[in-house]
């Protein structure tokens, strides 16, 4: 883990001092402290983004903290309120939004970086994504790291940690029901049980997450001296509905802490009570470890050397040669949309990876362009194949210039591409543009309450693309640094990115077990652990687009097997697969979602030498807001919103319709041949077909391809893309005539086409551990 010079983002409150405590229990070495405060004669400041009351203080904390501290009046206001900050286009300098008070935050950072080579910013953000995705997107222009190790902790735990390990705070500003004049000024332990008992009456937030109060911290482990209050006011800004009030002070002194001594990273590692990594439970947290303890031990199995890896039509016989120079194809049902391509690696001894990345997404938008079609704006999910993770830095590097904020979520795996193959991409979207009145939503559903906090507004069906794009390093889950969000959700469905098995406060893999141990089994817990929390974040009515149940929709699990060594001799596969099936269906008993359709298949390798990485879909149970085409190839009318049918018109749903019956996952499942089998999920609902899809074969027929049941049929009828996994054995050329063959006996009137992605894996199977030859993922509108 790199060990980051930091510059301490505080307020004086809590949160802020607290987090600094992690950053050096952590490693990380804190040089400065910046303040944002408001000009001088104004005591409170109307702000969404910081904290303007007793901003007096943090000069005395960083002079007990011996070190330098930073100031910069906050000029601007907050004129982007939206749930996203910044230019979809580009994420680099210029793409602040001018006159807010985000960028004040900008000059702050640039005036301490002329002084100071900071590498990393601290901040105390807990659950307010207003803020922290502005921070993010400052330090992201700049070039720093965000230190956010509170993110997403639970409150009252929390609190009582502060409160363990010797920190003196007060309020000095309350503006919650409930909260009295009287408070004002006060340690804040000796209020938590107020607190606790107005979280049951009224349901705030313990830790002023909603903008309940406001703190000072007058004593920290890293200070070594107490701060004093020796001069204070209390002023009621506003009395009723519920009292607003706040500490005015005007003087304050040091008082001395006689036996201090600097704590070490490890006496605060001890603290705080964190671990050091040393066992393998440390990283999980409760559900977690109960997916780890249902696995079991699981003994390493005797690996062989590692044998070359075939790319997928070397292992072929015939000299039919797949074409990978085809111009990408769009494929489009109602707004949902899909393209795929492959870019051939150049001859040009000049032209690396990441020229090639560059220019299949070049490719890619220049077809997008023929339909307005946009792909930073309009992207969801992007399916990145590489032949090689070692070309990884490289394409990423290239992809991110690409992308700017809110960017699509991805998965990234190295498959034995077909010679000649540079890059493989896939791009499912959604054309947001004509989402009618209900594209107004999305601005007012982050409504703001207090400190930058943000609540759902009550409505209940937002077709508009929300993004989690946390790049914040964290216990909670692994950060995305870099061009890619943890989930997009657009038109009820939830698309999550790939989530391996890295620990979120280093962004590295856990240490190897004991030489008998495999390691199988903490990555998929651990792994598992960051789609729950993922999806936990999404759920919450904290979080913008949040407030929904839903179910999952599908799962693709891939696995690897370690760098260097290839499956054991005279067994198929080692104990991979089976760790990685019994893990998800662990995973999934706790969950509720044991029938979602499933697939396991083996990468070449994995992102950060990971040996396992699981790819979630779910739907939120919400009605779409699209029109979609019916299976009988009718238009459906558009449900809760405006639109466009399939034949380009607009159209609108009566209120009356709002009340049609409620939607749930069907799951189902049935045989496709004699050696073949599906499972799927779909919405049910007179107005919603989503599905997803799988389609496992045992053998690929030489001869005529399997007829298919009218239930199959109707999936694949609302196919918008395709991922058809296949082994080397079979050849690209064999597994698209293939693909044609099934498709050819779907209605051409419901059209009868998609976009396929081929994928070629080195093993397929699926949740009972049958193999498979051949298997098909499909995404339906």
């Amino acid at each position: 883990m790199a060990e980051h010079k930091v510059l301490g983002l505080v307020s004086g409150g809590k949160d802020s001092c607290f987090n600094l405590l992690h950053c050096v229990a952590n490693g990380h070495e804190v040089i400065a402290l910046g303040t944002l405060t408001p000009e001088s004669g104004t005591d409170e400041l109307d702000s969404h983004l910081y904290q303007s009351v007793g901003t007096t203080v943090p000069p005395l904390i960083a002079r007990v903290m011996g070190i330098p501290h930073y100031s910069h009046v906050i000029c601007g206001r907050a004129v982007e309120q939206g749930p996203e900050y910044g230019d979809r286009f580009k994420g680099g300098q210029g793409s602040g939004v001018e006159g807010d008070e985000t960028e004040d935050l900008l000059q702050l950072l640039q005036d301490v970086m002329r002084d100071h080579q900071i590498t990393a910013v601290s901040t105390g953000a807990i659950l307010s994504t207003y803020q922290r995705l502005r921070i993010e997107h400052v330090c992201a222009r700049l070039g720093l790291v965000s230190l956010a190790y509170l993110w997403q902790a639970e409150q009252l735990p929390l609190l009582e940690q502060m409160q363990a390990c010797g920190m003196d705070v007060v309020l000095v500003k309350i503006a919650g029901v409930g909260l009295k004049r009287e408070m004002v000024g006060k340690s804040l332990w000796a209020q938590l049980p107020a607190l606790k008992r107005l979280d049951r009456i009224y349901g705030s937030h313990p830790a002023g997450e909603g903008g309940e109060y406001e703190t000072i911290t007058l004593d920290s482990p890293l200070f070594s001296h107490r701060v004093e209050l020796v001069d204070t006011e209390v002023v009621i800004s506003d009395p009723e509905p519920n009292l607003v009030a706040y500490l005015r002070i005007p003087g304050a002194k040091l008082v001395p802490k006689p036996g201090w001594a600097r704590p070490s990273r490890q006496e605060l590692r001890e603290i705080l009570g964190l671990n050091m990594i040393e066992d393998e439970g440390s990283v999980l947290d409760e559900a977690g470890r109960e997916v780890l303890e249902g696995i079991g031990r699981v003994e390493k199995r005797r690996w062989a050397a590692a044998a070359s890896v075939p790319h997928s039509d070397e292992a072929t016989s015939g000299d039919v040669q797949t074409r990978y120079t085809d111009d990408a194809k769009l494929y489009r049902r109602g707004r949902w949309f899909s393209i795929s391509i492959s870019q051939p690696q150049s001859p040009s001894p000049d032209s690396d990876i990441g020229s090639q990345m560059r220019q299949a997404f070049e490719r890619i938008q220049a077809e997008l362009d023929k339909t307005s079609l946009s792909l930073p704006i309009h992207a969801a999910h992007i399916t990145l194949l590489l032949p090689s993770m070692a070309l990884f830095p490289a394409a990423n590097a290239a992809y991110t210039r690409f992308f700017g904020t809110s960017p699509p979520s991805r998965a990234t795996v190295a498959v034995p591409l077909p010679q000649g193959v540079g890059v493989r991409v896939e791009v499912v979207g959604y054309d947001d543009a004509a989402a009618g009145p209900s594209s107004e939503v999305l601005e007012t559903a982050a409504v703001h309450s207090g400190e930058g906090g943000l609540t759902r507004a009550p409505a209940s069906k937002i077709g508009g693309r929300t993004a989690l794009h946390v790049q914040s390093l964290s216990y909670w889950a692994p950060a995305n640094i870099g061009p890619y969000s943890q989930a997009i959700t657009v038109n009820s469905r939830v698309q999550i990115a790939g989530q391996i098995s890295l620990i979120p406060s280093t962004l590295t893999l856990p240490p190897p077990p004991a030489s008998s141990s495999s390691p199988y089994p903490l990555q998929c817990a651990l792994a598992l652990q960051h789609v729950r929390r993922v999806v936990e974040v999404l759920k919450s009515p904290n979080s913008t687009g949040g407030g929904w149940t839903g179910w999952v929709e599908s799962v693709v699990a891939w696995w690897a097997v370690p760098s260097g060594i290839d499956c054991m001799e005279g067994e198929e596969g080692g104990e991979g697969e089976e760790v990685v099936r019994r893990a998800w269906q662990l995973w999934a008993e706790q969950n509720g979602c044991e029938e979602t359709p499933f697939l396991l298949v083996r990468a070449k390798e994995l992102p950060r030498g990971a040996l396992v990485e699981f790819q979630v879909n779910l739907h939120t149970g919400w009605r779409s807001e699209e029109g979609q085409t019916s299976v009988d190839g009718e238009s459906d009318p558009v449900v809760d919103g405006g639109g466009e049918d399939d034949d380009g018109e607009a159209s609108w749903e009566d209120e009356d319709d709002e009340d049609d019956d409620e939607l749930e996952a069907v799951y189902e499942s049935g045989m496709y041949g004699k050696k073949g089998r599906w499972e799927s999920c779909r919405t049910s609902g007179k107005k919603e077909r989503g599905t997803r899809l799988m389609v496992l074969l045992d053998r690929l027929p030489e001869g005529q391809i399997p007829s298919i049941d009218p239930s199959l049929a109707a999936a694949l009828k609302r196919a918008v893309s395709v991922r058809l996994y296949h082994l080397p054995t079979v050849s690209e050329d064999r597994a698209r005539a293939a693909f044609q063959s099934i498709m050819s006996q779907v209605s051409s009137s419901s059209g009868g086409e998609a976009g396929i992605t081929l994928i070629p894996v080195l093993d397929i199977r699926d949740r009972r551990g049958q193999e498979a030859e051949v298997a098909l993922e499909v995404f339906g509108a």
